[in-house]
């Protein structure tokens, strides 16, 4: 009998992109209100090659988002002439602003259709490698609780975060079933462990092959129905 449903949230529940894009657009408006000098020699095109190299200096923070966004905005602020106290002061108020933005989040409406009717009927535990806030975004009220990478110290695929959440809903794996789009880090990090998974491939835009899930869908209207199929079959 299922119990729980895991659920990834970026890019499965929302696409991450366009809002992380929204966010660094309204962190870049910010600096230039607050020192158009200071917007000016701010390195933005560096941004994806300035992550890189903190990951590889600082592997402690790699999977911590919120630590690596500031460590960033740290690192960049640094470069235009400003001292140390002065840099971490407008990291920390950038990435308020950031974070702000990164959970300014409108669901889809069969999105949240969807978790409304699965709410009604089981657990739901959210499982991120990110580090969106459920209140924020105003889905608190669907779930039993939250975990991350930041909260667990791992990522998914690791085991910890997946085993958590068990321990949490006092079900065993094969009452639980995983949702997510990623091949390895959802679908097969849960389906180690004895899980139930669907698979978010959206729209196909996956390789059918990548990952071996119970079921797959391409579209969030199809999650519901999955879920039934998944229930009869035990």
């Amino acid at each position: 009998m299922i119990k729980l449903i895991t659920l990834d949230l970026d890019n499965t529940l929302w696409d991450i992109e366009p809002i992380i894009i929204r966010a660094e657009n309204a962190l870049k408006q910010w600096l230039q209100q607050q020192s158009p000098e200071l917007a000016e020699n701010f390195h933005w095109d560096g941004l994806r090659a300035e992550i890189k190299a903190i990951r590889q200096q600082h592997p402690e923070i790699a999977h911590h988002p919120t630590e690596m966004r500031k460590k960033l905005l740290f690192r960049l602020f640094s470069t235009t002439g400003l001292d140390e106290q002065q840099a971490i002061q407008l990291s920390e108020k950038g990435f308020e602003l950031f974070y702000q933005y990164r959970n300014q989040i409108t669901l889809d409406p069969a999105t949240e259709s969807a978790l409304q009717q699965l709410h009604r009927e089981y657990q739901l535990i959210a499982l991120t490698n990110g580090n969106a806030n459920l209140q924020m975004i105003g889905i608190d009220q669907f779930f039993a609780a939250h975990f991350s990478a930041e909260t667990e110290g791992k990522p998914k695929p690791h085991a910890a975060m997946f085993e958590r959440a068990l321990t949490h809903a006092k079900v065993n794996p094969e009452q639980t079933v995983h949702v997510g789009d990623h091949p390895l880090e959802d679908v097969e990090a849960a389906r180690a462990l004895g899980f139930r998974t669907i698979w978010f491939n959206e729209q196909g835009q996956q390789p059918a092959d990548a990952c071996q899930p119970d079921i797959q869908i391409q579209s969030i209207t199809e999650l519901v129905p999955a879920v039934t199929r998944l229930v009869q079959a035990k």
